[in-house]
């Protein structure tokens, strides 16, 4: 049963994290043991026209830039850093789940309520995931 008053209706992609993060532990320059899953879960979503996105728990993400490259956030440590990685990377981390941004983005306090509120605004209805 939803419980949160969020806007819904966008669909989300959610994506494997251990695929994510094998396609990451490959690109990435430091310490591979290190590096580990970023906050869940990952989510693709369509934004602007069509673009692609990548969206985590906390409602932070980023847009797909020029060469069709997203950064996605990993833990790294104590900390968060980000690993670009393709459009078919991405693809190829497709869980098959599908889940409404409103559910996806944790649920405590403004910031992650504005978060959200910044993603659906972004949202391109027209080119959601089936």
């Amino acid at each position: 049963m939803n419980t949160n008053t969020r806007p819904r209706g966008a669909t989300a992609v959610v994506l494997n994290p251990d695929a994510l993060l094998e396609a990451a532990r490959a690109k990435f320059g430091g310490t591979i043991d290190h590096l580990g899953h970023g906050p869940q879960p990952q989510m693709l979503i369509p934004v602007h026209r069509g673009e692609a996105a990548v969206v985590n728990g906390e409602g932070v993400g980023e847009i797909a830039d020029e060469a069709d490259e997203i950064e996605v956030y990993f833990s790294y440590g104590f900390q968060l850093t980000t690993v670009k990685l393709s459009l078919e990377e991405i693809a190829q981390a497709d869980s098959g789940e599908r889940i409404d941004l409103a559910d996806g983005i944790r649920t405590f306090g403004a910031r992650l309520s504005s978060n959200h509120h910044i993603w659906f605004r972004k949202y391109d209805q027209d080119n959601s995931p089936s």
